[in-house]
């Protein structure tokens, strides 16, 4: 055993040696890595200065940003506890638009229909009740067109550069955008509804015929080549004047309630 211990001690002293000798050399790069690193900074002072000026943007470009941060946090903090009552109130969630109740009708079904915003879509449908009362078009038709033409997206376009609501061409119809602003007005939802509306009049008053005139709107020129545009436009169309339909009865007996309600009143009074 004494022998074997005799052995293994030489070893464990080498390896102390070599772990000594190799920081030893480490230490000496180090130093000379700094020495070099000195003297090179001593012969060029244009890169110390460099260095310093960087030194200093980082520092001033740190503190400029925690004095935004500080200034964010203090406006925050000041919205939160001195905002006024009026102020309070323009923040806070609007109503929905009121419209008479068979635009309602109408806006809320295609709103689930199309999964479309409901305040989106009642500024829709009131705007096709007034440009239709302005270009003699049955609202109905109108958003009906926007329904198959777009599915309601106000930026879709085609494969051939029909933009909008009612996917009207902007380079054949600048005249009609002009007004507006030019083509691009074609992406605004209410322009392109406006626009196409009176795209679709004309159409219309071309072919004689409201068929007719949904296949020239479409750029068909017969039944064969609008694949069925025509029957799909009118189709939705009939959806949305049952909708209409439906509550026009409700209205009616309404009045009729409250008009044969007076005389049971008055005779209770006298």
């Amino acid at each position: 055993m004494s022998q074997d211990s005799q052995v293994r001690l030489p070893s464990w002293r080498s390896v102390g040696a070599e772990v000594l000798q190799w920081t030893h050399n480490t230490l000496m790069m180090v130093g000379f890595f700094v020495v070099a690193a000195g003297a090179y900074l001593y012969l060029h002072p244009k890169s110390v200065l460099s260095l310093e000026q960087n030194v200093v943007q980082w520092v001033s470009a740190r503190k400029v940003a925690m004095q935004e941060l500080q200034s964010l946090g203090q406006r925050a903090s000041d919205m939160g506890s001195g905002i006024s009552t009026a102020d309070a109130a323009v923040l806070e969630p609007q109503p929905l638009p009121s419209l008479p109740p068979a635009q309602m009708a109408v806006a809320d079904w295609l709103a689930r229909r199309y999964s479309i915003a409901p305040a989106a879509m009642r500024e829709l449908v009131a705007g096709a009740w007034a440009v239709g009362r302005e270009e003699h078009l049955d609202p109905t038709l109108i958003l009906a067109v926007m329904a198959v033409e777009s599915s309601f997206n106000p930026y879709a376009q085609s494969a051939v550069g029909a933009t909008g609501l009612m996917q009207v061409m902007a380079s054949v119809h600048r005249d009609k955008f002009a007004p507006y602003g030019g083509a691009r007005a074609s992406l605004d939802p209410l322009t392109n509804l406006r626009v196409g509306a009176v795209v679709l009049r004309d159409a219309i008053q071309r072919g004689g015929s409201l068929q007719a005139g949904l296949r020239m709107y479409v750029g068909a020129s017969s039944v064969a080549s609008e694949g069925g545009y025509a029957t799909k436009v009118l189709a939705e169309q009939a959806r949305l004047q049952q909708v209409v339909a439906s509550v026009k009865p409700r209205t009616v007996a309404v009045r009729v309630q409250t008009a044969s309600s007076e005389p049971v009143r008055r005779s209770s009074a006298t």
